[in-house]
């Protein structure tokens, strides 16, 4: 559990560095998502939207048509992060393989690819819109409805000239929308930056790998994000644990480590209180994770990460909870449930090797999760290290921190598939 006296995190250490270690940056668009080489699209859906504007989705059933635009999107590149701009038409290409896992692509209008909350300039996406049969310079009903309203106004209200004694009093200004409250600014964590929204306090703890941040709204704390590198380790068992404490030497701080029993994500966030209590009595300073209470899960999507080959389990859920405050409100999440093996004795695995790594999630009042998601979203996946703590980390010889630079990557390409995820939930 603590970054600095674990007895069995070295394991779960050499997990997390074989998974980082020799990965460089590619500009193939397959290179830069996880699992898309292996993904086998057998059903499709299109969503185009601009700004408030969607137009009614596009499903394309017939498995070979479906594989054929999936296929058109492996020889997509990427060039230059360009600016993101709203004017532009967004095409959403959502898969589904047999299993009904979905993974999603957005492409721009003229060409580009918004990847990881950034928009790059790409080749190849002509192809793409061409086996999906789509024509971008074609004008969009968006387009067509706004022209048929301007001459509707245009041949049916007549001009009126006011009377001069006449005073017009303008409409009272509508309450604004909940996206409009959050505007995200940048922000500088010394280590790492991030679009944080404006007005928002955020707390940090551990070092690189393990590195972890929760940050919420000071005005509604119900609306909150957060990020945890790292959690662990975890004893797999109440028994196991008090075989250890039997076992165990006086001041041995492994005692207080918690149980995870339930080795699954919803196992894990419905255990956070045994975490933070266990926490609380071994780290000398404190940092509050987030309160999660009475969660039900309302559906759950097995993913795949890097982490694959060493998690027992990973998910993608979309649950119901009940906040610190007692509100009911509504979260999602990801993350990888890892165990670095055991050693029994007398018939019990007595070592805390249980752990879980990338859990990251939203979470806002039930009325108002739909509305402002996709502004927590996109403050999330903004997070990165700064190449100066890569390279200290480096020079100090840490053997996690030597591969921080594949940990902002890794996020950057586990967090757009949340942020597909995320769309797909908030349409249905």
């Amino acid at each position: 559990m603590t970054r600095t006296k674990r007895m069995t995190a070295a394991v779960l250490t050499l997990v997390l560095l074989l998974n980082f270690a020799g990965c460089g940056a590619k500009n193939a668009l397959f290179d830069r998502v996880s699992g898309a080489g292996k993904f086998a699209a057998k059903s499709l859906t299109i969503y185009e939207e601009k700004g408030s504007f969607a137009a009614e989705p596009k499903t394309v059933r017939d498995a070979k048509q479906a594989e054929e635009i999936f296929g058109a999107l492996k020889d997509v590149t990427l060039g230059e992060v360009v600016k993101t701009d709203d004017k532009y038409m967004r095409y959403i290409f959502t898969f589904a393989d047999a299993s009904g896992s979905k993974m999603s692509f957005t492409l721009r209008e003229d060409g580009c690819v918004v990847l990881g909350g950034k928009t790059y300039d790409a080749l190849g996406t002509d192809t793409v819109f061409e086996a999906a049969g789509i024509d971008p310079d074609e004008e969009t009903a968006e387009s067509k409805t706004e022209a048929f309203s301007e001459a509707s106004n245009a041949q049916t209200e007549p001009e009126v000239t006011p009377e001069p004694e006449v005073t017009v009093t303008p409409e009272p200004t509508a309450e604004p929308t909940p996206e409009a409250t959050y505007t995200l600014v940048g922000y500088d964590g010394g280590v790492f930056t991030m679009q944080l929204p404006q007005g928002w306090q955020i707390v940090t703890d551990g070092e690189y790998a393990s590195y972890s941040i929760r940050a919420w709204d000071p005005n509604d704390p119900d609306v909150q994000i957060f990020y945890y590198g790292e959690l662990g380790p975890y004893f797999k068992s109440a028994e196991a644990k008090a075989q250890y404490q039997s076992m165990s030497t006086s001041n041995d701080p492994l005692t207080y480590l918690p149980v995870l029993e339930d080795p699954t994500l919803a196992g894990c966030l419905n255990a956070m209180d045994d975490y933070q209590d266990a926490y609380d009595g071994i780290m000398p300073q404190s940092f509050a994770f987030a309160k999660i209470q009475n969660m039900t899960v309302l559906s759950e999507t097995p993913i795949t990460t890097p982490l694959a080959s060493y998690a027992v389990s990973e998910a993608s859920i979309l649950a119901s909870l009940t906040s610190e405050t007692g509100a009911a409100c509504t979260g999602m999440f990801e993350g990888s449930i890892l165990d670095a093996g055991g050693y029994e004795i007398d018939g019990v695995d007595v070592t805390p090797s249980r752990g879980a790594a990338n859990i990251f999630g939203i979470i806002a009042p039930e009325g108002k999760f739909e509305t402002v998601a996709p502004i927590l979203i996109q403050s999330l996946t903004s997070f990165t290290f700064t190449d100066e703590y890569i390279q200290e980390a480096i020079r100090q010889g840490n053997m996690q921190a030597e591969n921080a630079a594949e940990v902002s990557r890794r996020n950057n390409e586990m967090m757009e598939r949340v942020v597909n995820d995320f769309c797909e939930y908030i349409r249905q």
